[in-house]
This record gives structure tokens, C-alpha cells and sequence, in this order.
């Protein structure tokens, strides 16, 4: 099966980004990836079933508390989802925790390419990882804003961070 324009969808859905700003990262199939190899397959099966049946499920409630009370609250599929949010904000794949494992994981989980240990997914991954752009910076020793840039004042995105006038 075809998993990626469901991640992507999933993604999207969790991390308040666009689908076309996860795709521009270019690193939507390298975290597919990792969480294919590292999650049991009947799993995702089940995490982008559940999250395909939210879409056209016709309810009063917010997509987000939909979302929270189906997917990031559930013993099985919240820790995996958990782990998609911090693999596309800090590009960081963290061990899925103990009890999960001993409840869900599989007996060597993983691969030689990917174990189920926390690692950096690349230096790509870390480099397009979304909380540059929400913190409104750039990642270190990559992606400099420019000659001078130093000067100018910072732009508001819209983040807790202000600037004193």
C-alpha cells in the first residue's frame, strides 16, 4: 500500500502545517520511512484508517479535538503520532516509550537501517525541520538568512517571541 499521501495528510492534520509545505521540505519520504520500518505495519494501517474516518466523519466537535480525542489519546496510536510531530519539527526520531513497546512494538523492532532508538533522521531532515520557521530563525551552520541580515529588525510571525520596543 501506498502510505505516503496518507502520511502526508496525517501530517498535515497534526502539525498545522500545508500538505505542499511538508512536501517542499522534501523529507516526507525519508520520515515515512523511519516509521514504516520502526512501526508495525498493522498499526499504521490502523493510525491512517482512524484518521481517514475522521475526515468524513460529520461532527460538531473541531477537526483538532477529533483528532486529539481518536488519535493522540489512544494508548496505541497517540505515542506514534506523538513521534510524526517531533520527527517533522525537530527531525529527531525518539524511542517509542517502554510500555508501548512491551505492549505494541515488535520483538527487534526496526532494522540496521532504523532501530527504535532516539537519532537524528539526517542532516537534510534536521536542516528542513519546521521549528525553524516557527521559532522564525535558521538552523545552525545552514540556511543563513545573508551578509547584514544582523541589522535588520525581526518580523513578527506571530510567535510567543516578541521584541521590546
Amino acid at each position: 500500500m501506498d502510505w505516503l499521501d496518507e502520511f502526508y495528510h496525517l501530517s498535515s492534520a497534526l502539525t498545522d502545517y500545508k500538505v505542499v509545505q511538508l512536501k517542499g521540505t522534501g523529507v516526507g519520504e525519508e520520515y515515512l520511512d523511519v516509521l514504516s520500518t520502526i512501526i508495525p505495519q498493522d498499526i499504521l494501517s490502523e493510525l491512517f484508517d482512524c484518521y481517514r474516518s475522521l475526515k468524513v466523519q460529520n461532527s460538531s466537535k473541531p477537526k483538532e479535538q477529533l483528532i486529539r480525542d481518536a488519535i493522540l489519546c489512544d494508548a496505541k496510536l497517540g505515542p506514534v503520532a506523538r513521534n510524526i510531530i517531533k520527527m517533522w519539527y525537530l527531525s529527531i526520531w525518539y524511542q517509542m516509550p517502554d510500555d508501548w513497546r512491551q505492549q505494541f512494538g515488535k520483538p527487534n523492532q526496526g532494522s540496521p537501517k532504523y532501530q527504535d532508538v532516539q537519532f537524528v533522521v539526517s542532516r537534510n531532515a534536521y536542516i528542513q525541520g519546521l521549528v525553524w520557521e516557527a521559532l522564525g530563525s535558521h538552523p545552525m551552520g545552514a540556511k543563513q538568512p545573508g551578509y547584514g541580515t544582523w541589522s535588520d529588525k525581526p518580523t513578527d510571525k506571530g510567535s510567543v517571541i516578541s521584541t521590546a520596543s
